[in-house]
């Protein structure tokens, strides 16, 4: 089984201290925006792919949700998860974890969720079409999928300058030189080379579409529509960083 990157003990400890910052991405952006897109969740069946250190699991039964299951790769993540919740839930009758790629969703045990969702996670993926299969054999009729990852603006990113500056180095557009080169893409982050994958807008929905899935909404969050957010969030008047999937299977 591949190696999370996330178990690498000094990108865990980094990735902490990004979590921890109120006014990261995380908190300010992605995660009002993923509750947001929620259905009602009281008394449903809810599995969260990627589920990380557990704090939407943690959200979901805040929220009513029956039963919650969570699915990582990293066991750092998931020891950490699962210390938080058996803090105010049982193991096993509240919430499973499992230490398993996406890719591999379906070998866990437990089928028929009224709801899933990922959070931040899909562009890790590389056979888009195959994860939505599997997801939807694990869902009940009308069931909910919510999903963000980052926006294909920004995971086309190659090679040379992100950004087009003008003579005060003052970012004036964000370059989209391999928007339509879809596949693999090499990253580094805290010096830890890992990989993504990058697909175009059309592709994402069409993939979804073609797996049945019904589009109910779509969120590309930019700091016009949010004058509230700090100015380390500046450059997001240029672009979205993320998208927000909301679907049905039909």
């Amino acid at each position: 089984m591949k190696k999370s990157i996330y178990d690498t003990s000094i990108f865990f400890e980094r990735y902490q201290q990004l979590r921890q910052n109120p006014i990261s991405i995380n908190e300010v952006v992605e995660k009002p925006i993923m509750f947001s897109l929620l259905p009602d969740l009281t008394g449903k069946k809810v599995l969260d792919l990627g589920c990380g250190t557990g704090v939407h699991l943690t959200r979901y039964l805040e929220l009513g949700a029956k039963k919650v299951v969570g699915l990582d790769l990293s066991a750092l993540m998931l020891q950490q998860a699962e210390t938080d919740l058996s803090a105010r839930w049982k193991k096993g009758q509240d919430f499973s974890l499992y230490c398993l790629p996406m890719e591999r969703l379906n070998e866990i045990a437990e089928s028929d969720f009224d709801v899933i969702t990922s959070s931040f996670a899909f562009h890790y993926i590389e056979n888009f079409p195959d994860l939505l299969a599997k997801i939807s054999a694990k869902m009940t009729a009308c069931s909910t999928l919510v999903f963000s990852q980052e926006h294909p603006i920004v995971t086309c990113y190659k090679e040379g300058y992100r950004w087009e500056k003008n003579e005060a180095k003052q970012q004036v557009a964000y370059r989209l030189n391999y928007y339509r080169d879809e596949g693999e893409r090499d990253r580094s982050w805290f010096q830890q080379s890992f990989k993504t994958y990058h697909r175009t807008m059309a592709t994402i929905l069409n993939n979804l579409i073609q797996c049945g899935f019904r589009i109910e909404q779509i969120e590309e969050p930019m700091l016009t529509e949010k004058p509230e957010w700090h100015n380390e969030f500046k450059d997001l008047q240029h672009r979205p960083p993320l998208l927000f999937v909301k679907a049905t299977n039909a």
